[in-house]
């Protein structure tokens, strides 16, 4: 809808320099002092018409048709060469009229005009156009639906402050009541393509915690999602708490209780711990043991998602994985379900800053 209102704007304004340019052209100085200003004209005019071209092939790449695509890059282009052409018979007319010095007074600077520009469209294709164009309208959509920075409502009431991620169907339903101001919400999500992916933040220091930003008490290390989803999560919380919300934290289907770890300080170690144990499930999946697996057919069991985001073929294959491990490490990872990776973080952050919370079955929002 940009480019259809945007880009006829842009090709009446590129005529219209040309236009005047062809008229610089025509007309001959009568003075010194209209030298001077039809020599200023054709500077601005090339300028513009510089500026004219790039955005003929910035927007042109916004085009559903490859070939407007491609006539829109070109075109850019050929707009500007024309302008250039334009502006040397123009400045060529003014030396031969006898006002040598127009040289000076133009040509200078239309030819750095000329070569910065001309560096930029040398430098240009039209594939880091498109592709540029998609990544920018990739990241506006995903500001503009799966981004969620949380919601307070005022007064007091419940709010949701940790939630499990895999259950995808549950989340659009909160996500949808939150933004109509039905749910009050503190939980966020900045999927990659945002524009927080990957930011990082520093600990206060009166928090006295090692790390750099917050993904080394959060994960052990940092993270290339980064930590600033964090710092919004914490700034959630503090507002629903002054509202005097009832915090409620979400847990997976069937396990309300369970999941969380003993304190704060032991996110990252168990963040890392379980990474490593799920790291060894490549080489699980290349084992003969899950050939054999294969061969007996689970290959052939259902692959469609429920509202966990597993399918029928992925706990068995989970099973198979949990069953290959030692007793120590199956034991471990068995105490962590319950909660999401994240969501351990969260509700022992609450635990440690004093906040009671309600604990709740993710089941609610299933039916």
């Amino acid at each position: 809808e940009h480019v259809l209102w945007y880009f006829p704007f842009i090709v009446l304004c590129t005529l219209l320099g040309i236009g005047l340019l062809a008229l610089c052209i025509v007309v001959e100085p009568q003075g010194p002092v209209s030298a001077v200003g039809l020599s200023s004209a054709v500077v601005v005019l090339l300028c513009c018409l510089g500026f004219c071209g790039s955005n003929f092939q910035i927007f042109g790449a916004r085009f559903n048709s490859g070939l407007l695509k491609w006539l829109a890059f070109h075109a850019g282009s050929a707009f500007f060469i024309l302008a250039v052409l334009g502006a040397a018979a123009a400045i060529a007319r003014y030396v031969f009229a006898g006002y040598w010095w127009t040289g000076l007074i133009a040509g200078l600077p239309c030819c750095c005009t000329s070569c910065l520009m001309g560096l930029y469209f040398s430098r240009t294709s039209l594939e880091e156009n498109i592709k540029r164009e998609e990544d920018d309208d990739m990241q506006s959509v995903a500001e503009r639906t799966i981004v969620f920075h949380g919601s307070i409502l005022e007064g007091k009431g419940p709010c949701v402050s940790s939630w499990p991620g895999k259950y995808e169907s549950a989340w659009d339903a909160l996500v949808t009541g939150s933004r109509k101001g039905n749910v009050s919400a503190a939980v966020v999500f900045l999927p990659e393509g945002s524009e927080h992916f990957g930011c990082h933040d520093p600990i206060p220091e009166e928090e006295n915690l090692e790390g750099s930003c917050w993904c080394v008490p959060l994960y052990g290390e940092q993270k290339p999602w980064g930590c600033r989803w964090w710092t919004q999560w914490i700034k959630n919380i503090e507002e629903a708490v002054r509202q005097g919300a009832e915090l409620e934290v979400y847990f997976f289907a069937g396990m309300t209780g369970k999941g969380k770890i003993e304190n704060f300080s032991m996110a990252g170690k168990e963040h890392l711990r379980r990474e490593a144990i799920q790291a060894q499930k490549k080489q699980f999946l290349k084992s003969g043991d899950f050939c054999d697996a294969l061969h007996q057919g689970i290959e052939g069991l259902c692959k469609e998602p429920r509202g966990d985001s597993s399918s029928q073929y992925s706990r068995e294959v989970h099973r198979l994985f949990m069953a290959s491990l030692t007793e120590e490490d199956r034991n471990f990872l068995e105490a962590s379900e319950g909660l999401g990776n994240s969501q351990k973080a969260e509700v022992a952050w609450l635990e440690r800053k004093g906040f009671a919370y309600i604990e709740r079955d993710v089941s609610a929002w299933l039916a």
